[in-house]
């Protein structure tokens, strides 16, 4: 089902959709080889492009395919390719020159792999979130799997992944107040040095080796297409997913934006 807005937000979005297809009504369906590409965007998902594990909003597809006409554009989840998938339609991803996953430990081009890195975590570290999980204070607790292996990572949450909206919003507003999340990635960091944990999405952290973050896909960027980089993501605060690619794009002559929802990047959107 698609997420559900106000007559006003409807609004707003026509209206977009009308002046960005109007601008590129003689552009054609796909760019031209000659096009100029003066800068490179990157995406995060979650809560930047759709909300947060729901598909994109079909007011806010329609502007995006519009907008993103004759631009270079490259996702950068914490997910896996396949939930990824399930978020954004096919129009979308073909849209995109490429697509970085699981914190950019994997990266494909359409169909084509480019590279993909391994993580075996440690022992002790399982056991060390299974003791976190067992010892929860939530309010709303679900079923297992409560810890999803993906390439180069590792997905944490006290609550189980497939626990639904409702209990999502639930935990989410109660960890902001007990910083459950951040204690245990804190935690995490102090026992285990090479490693790093990020705040990902509304229930979960996401375990990594250290530098093998988001940022990984700015620097290929940076080194295999040299040009200026935008990126927009919604965990761009010190301890977020994006808070790593949000620094090296704007430490090094980038733009780097925190939105604050789909809605949020609409409005930046329309002023690139």
């Amino acid at each position: 089902m698609w997420l559900s807005v106000t007559k006003h937000e409807k609004t707003i979005l026509t209206k977009l959709v009308a002046v960005q297809a109007d601008g590129f009504k003689d552009a054609g369906s796909t760019p031209a080889a000659s096009t100029n590409f003066k800068m490179v965007y990157l995406f995060d998902i979650d809560g930047t492009l759709t909300p947060p594990l729901q598909r994109m909003e079909q007011n806010f597809l329609f502007f995006f395919l519009s907008w993103s006409k004759n631009k270079k554009v490259y996702l950068v989840g914490g997910s896996d390719k396949k939930k990824i998938e399930s978020q954004l339609p096919s129009s979308v991803i073909k849209r995109c020159a490429g697509m970085f996953c699981c914190m950019g430990n994997e990266f494909w081009q359409g169909k084509e792999l480019i590279y993909k890195n391994k993580f075996d975590p440690p022992k002790t570290l399982i056991e060390m979130l299974s003791s976190f999980q067992i010892n929860t204070k939530s309010p709303t607790l679900g079923k297992a799997p409560f810890i999803e292996y993906r390439t180069g990572m590792l997905n944490f949450t006290t609550v189980g992944r497939n626990i639904g909206l409702a209990q999502r919003n639930i935990y989410y507003e109660w960890d902001k107040k007990s910083q459950e999340r951040n204690e245990i990635a804190k935690k995490v960091e102090e026992t285990f040095p090479n490693l790093e944990a990020k705040l990902g999405g509304q229930i979960s952290i996401d375990i990594q080796p250290k530098g093998y973050n988001k940022s990984q896909a700015s620097q290929w960027v940076r080194e295999n297409i040299d040009e200026n980089i935008f990126f927009a993501g919604d965990k761009c605060f010190e301890g977020g997913n994006d808070y790593d690619i949000y620094l090296d794009v704007k430490n090094k002559g980038g733009t780097a934006i925190q939105v604050e929802g789909w809605e949020h990047t609409v409005r930046v959107l329309s002023n690139h």
